[in-house]
């Protein structure tokens, strides 16, 4: 393999796009609610995101499966690497939370308690909910977190929401017979390839048609819908375009990358 593609799957396993993708929503809500975010939450979130997801990949590498997939063979190639990120990452979140953001957790405890049982159902399969609706929710609830003004939007919160819905059945898809080997209750073990990518296609069309009628009726500002509507069809061009499993992936994850568009034209639209 060579250099150049080797560098977007190490992105993708080292879950760089997810990163990326988090600090995108945060900026683009941060700058659509007015709303400044401290350096240390906006770090917080970032790290523990990085933490969570490298946790995860390396939690599936170590099960006995009867063939590991070629992330997993990386988490296994670098682990000392992998263990040392972790254990760096989760010791910085932990000063970070007891030193600048204890307010913030003690606010947010709910969420923390909801999230942290519903992630131990999840990995013992437990969970009586499909893993697609549960990501969705606790996402979308966890980037919304630091604007509590968000949910006098409802419009807003459901097309984000339906967005994030979309790019979770896309990028899971990929996850499809990994999923079916270690039982995991997703809606990839009961509904068919060909049906998936037909939600998938009508959620798309559905978000967009929202967001095109509610920007129209004057009742969702153009930096919201700018935004949006450019994730929107970012993810769309993604899903219909032919690309090997993990591009696809990686290029889902990184659909919010347009949310920098609006405060990019707001920034030099203000220079002399």
């Amino acid at each position: 393999m060579t250099q150049q593609n080797r560098t977007p799957l190490v992105v993708s396993y080292l879950a760089f796009d997810v990163v990326i993708s988090v600090f995108a929503n945060l900026s683009y809500f941060s700058f659509y609610f007015r709303n400044t975010m401290n350096f240390s939450l906006v770090l917080f979130y970032l790290i523990s995101v990085w933490a969570l997801y490298l946790l995860d990949h390396y939690w599936d590498a170590k099960k006995k499966t009867f063939q590991k997939s070629s992330r997993s063979i990386f988490y296994l190639q670098n682990e000392i690497l992998i263990q040392s990120i972790i254990v760096g990452s989760i010791l910085i979140v932990g000063g970070l939370a007891i030193l600048s953001e204890w307010t913030f957790i003690k606010q947010n405890f709910a969420f923390l308690f909801s999230f942290a049982i519903c992630l131990f159902l999840v990995v013992k399969n437990l969970s009586p909910v499909p893993k697609e609706f549960l990501v969705t929710f606790f996402y979308t609830w966890g980037i919304l977190l630091p604007f509590p003004n968000s949910m006098q939007h409802i419009t807003i919160v459901f097309i984000f929401s339906l967005h994030v819905f979309n790019n979770v059945l896309i990028t899971y898809q990929m996850d499809r017979e990994w999923d079916k080997e270690q039982g995991t209750f997703t809606l990839n073990l009961w509904v068919s390839q060909k049906w998936m990518d037909r939600l998938v296609s009508i959620f798309l069309f559905l978000g967009l048609v929202i967001l095109t009628f509610q920007y129209g009726f004057h009742t969702l500002d153009f930096e919201f819908f700018l935004g949006m509507a450019l994730s929107y069809l970012w993810l769309l061009f993604v899903f219909y375009s032919s690309r090997s499993p993990s591009s696809k992936k990686t290029l889902s994850e990184l659909s919010y990358l347009p949310m920098f568009v609006p405060q990019i034209i707001f920034f030099f639209s203000g220079l002399p």
